[in-house]
């Protein structure tokens, strides 16, 4: 199986704001390109796993701590008497509803200032917000193991607002977009953890998903616990 996250290289080049926001894009595409088989989402056919999921984890450069709960509704896009399966591309599903109850970004210049200080700057939330998300991704329910896989990039398509703070500078505000990553494994590779449920009318699970060696230096433990119901 294709390892996904090796696409997701930062521009040594970019600024902070740039690199991450180049990162959102890469994966979600990631995630897209990764999928197989994707099938146009038909609303109410199948129904679908509508619930939270609560996720919070760290990036490493800029550093970013978060944590944010996140209401879904993933349109089942097949169903029969073997699996479930939830394939979405963005805009094929309802914008997720997402409340954002941190997020805290850190950072220190890699070279030193004309006068041979380093640079830094530090942000943090102004309130905890709700913002609509987009989602793509995955989820699959196999019926007869009685296991599922679940991999969900959420895209948000209303900015934060950041209080800051510059070594130099001093205070400034800001507004900034944000993305998560919720899943059983890095996107593409979300099949390699599949995790049991009793019934799968309801998919409940609390999971950490842990980088990889390739992801080790970027990204830190995703926590996520999620509660799922099939609505039909």
């Amino acid at each position: 199986m294709q390892r996904c996250f090796g696409r997701q290289q930062r521009n040594k080049n970019k600024s902070p704001d740039k690199a991450f926001q180049a990162r959102a894009i890469a994966i979600a595409t990631v995630t897209c390109a990764c999928s197989s088989g994707f099938v146009q989402a038909q609303s109410g056919k199948f129904g679908a796993y509508s619930g939270t999921i609560n996720v919070s984890g760290t990036e490493i450069d800029p550093r970013v701590s978060y944590r944010a709960s996140v209401k879904v509704s993933l349109p089942v896009t097949q169903r029969d008497k073997s699996s479930a399966t939830a394939e979405f591309l963005a805009g094929e599903a309802p914008n997720a509803t997402v409340l954002i109850s941190q997020w805290d970004v850190s950072y220190k210049e890699k070279s030193a200032d004309s006068d041979g200080k380093f640079s830094s700057w530090t942000c943090s939330l102004a309130a905890p917000t709700e913002i609509p998300m987009t989602p793509t991704g995955v989820l699959n329910a196999n019926l007869k193991a009685k296991k599922h896989t679940l991999s969900l990039t959420l895209l948000s398509t209303k900015d934060i607002a950041l209080n800051c703070m510059h070594s130099r500078s001093g205070a400034y505000k800001k507004k900034q977009g944000v993305a998560l990553y919720i899943g059983t494994g890095a996107p593409g590779m979300q099949n390699e953890t599949q995790l049991p449920f009793s019934d799968a009318a309801r998919l409940n699970a609390s999971y950490t998903l842990m980088p990889t060696a390739d992801t080790k230096r970027q990204y830190g433990p995703t926590i996520q616990e999620w509660d799922l119901r099939l609505v039909n």
